[in-house]
């Protein structure tokens, strides 16, 4: 996602207004509200519909709760989720963990408190992406390196140029003599 392009939220709760001013906060802030469900099988459907860059759910929801919702949902696509509840006390903060939420923010909450953690949540996917890409660059690289029957030694002092890493000295550490032997196995095959 461009730094200039809004982040797309689906926004989960029942109560119509929490819902309306979860939408005035988070556009205040530069957000993109896409859609916004009042209960757990209208979210699933309209994560699905909206493909949203994060979700907002509360975990008290009817039809089907907010837990089982973001189950559902991160079933089907991999997209991160923060739950919003009122209940601290009992296990649903982390039942929502377990499903696939990656953070939380209680009721009441604070505009900044939200924000910063939707924000951040964000950041993490960004930098996550930036890391998958690195790695598989990386990966692409060690293989031609052995398809070429390059050294050990030359493999890791190019990975270290390109990760920025500093080559270790002395002895190839058990991992990376594990990694490169399986790597050379899959290339075999």
């Amino acid at each position: 996602m461009p730094a200039s392009t809004p982040a797309r939220v689906l926004t989960v709760e029942d109560d119509p207004i929490v819902r309306a001013d979860l939408r005035l906060i988070l556009e205040d802030h530069g957000f993109d509200v896409c859609a916004a469900a009042s209960n757990g099988l209208e979210a699933v459907e309209l994560a699905r519909e909206h493909r949203p860059d994060l979700v907002l759910i509360d975990l008290n929801l009817p039809e089907l709760d907010g837990v089982e919702a973001t189950r559902r949902i991160f079933g089907e696509r991999q997209v991160p989720i923060v739950a919003f509840t009122g209940y601290v006390g009992d296990d649903s903060i982390q039942r929502a963990v377990d499903a696939g939420a990656v953070d939380h923010v209680s009721k009441p909450f604070s505009e900044v408190e939200l924000v910063d953690t939707l924000r951040n949540v964000l950041e993490t996917k960004r930098l996550d992406l930036e890391r998958a890409a690195e790695d598989h660059y990386v990966r692409i690289a060690i293989e031609a390196m052995l398809r070429e029957n390059r050294s050990e030694k030359e493999i890791v002092a190019a990975v270290c140029r390109m990760t920025g890493e500093p080559v270790p000295p002395g002895e190839l550490s058990v991992a990376l003599r594990r990694s490169a032997a399986w790597l050379r196995g899959l290339l075999q095959r």
